[in-house]
């Protein structure tokens, strides 16, 4: 995928742990506290500068990104949603010089796309310098690893599976048959039997 930003355009593969984009990110005001962030975040992580120049970007992020822009070209960039975010922050930074804010944002791609952003402002060992920091979470793969794990737990087949995590995302019992090219009737019958195990397993944990 290609990645459109303020400092120019960037061939990147999802196969890639991060980017790191020459000059600025090997700046020696980059704070030790962020690099150790960057390094231990499990979420998706992009890091930018007080002028909106890409620092930092993880894989995660750049999963999230690509869902985000669902762009049909094959060419990407960093959402109006989070722009808007980083404007936000530099407002609020703006009118508040002396506070540190951490903002949440919840984005409703669509009812099966939910996103969460978190940004707050990292200074610099050199004051002059600031980095906005983003942690993102993609709330729907989040919900599939529950569900995978109350699937395990319930001994569930790989068929029962399918239909529990698609079940779990709010999915229909049509829409679940259809995705799994399978009759409404059948995804009953494993949903009846996913209860029954999930009642039995319950039973067991009291």
């Amino acid at each position: 995928m290609v990645l459109k930003t303020p400092l120019g355009s960037f061939n990147l593969s999802l196969s890639d742990t991060f980017v790191e984009l020459p000059n600025i990110a090997h700046d020696a005001s980059l704070p030790s506290l962020l690099k150790s962030i960057l390094t231990d975040v499990l979420g998706g992580i992009i890091l930018l500068d007080d002028q909106d120049k890409l620092i930092y970007i993880n894989r995660k992020a750049l999963a999230i990104v690509e869902k985000m822009t669902r762009c049909t070209e094959g060419a990407q960039a960093i959402p109006k949603e989070i722009m808007h975010i980083t404007k936000f922050m530099r407002g609020a930074r703006r009118e508040f010089s002396q506070q540190n804010w951490l903002n949440q944002s919840t984005i409703f791609v669509d009812c099966l796309t939910v996103f969460n952003i978190y940004a707050r402002w990292i200074q610099g060992d050199n004051s002059s310098y600031n980095y906005l920091l983003l942690n993102m979470e993609d709330q729907n793969q989040f919900s599939q690893n529950i569900a995978l794990e109350e699937a395990r737990q319930m001994g569930l087949t790989s068929r029962e599976q399918d239909v529990w995590l698609l079940h779990q995302t709010n999915y229909t019992y049509k829409q679940i048959a259809e995705t799994l090219n399978i009759t409404p009737n059948t995804v009953k019958k494993h949903m009846k039997s996913i209860l029954t195990k999930q009642r039995s397993s319950s039973a067991q944990e009291r």
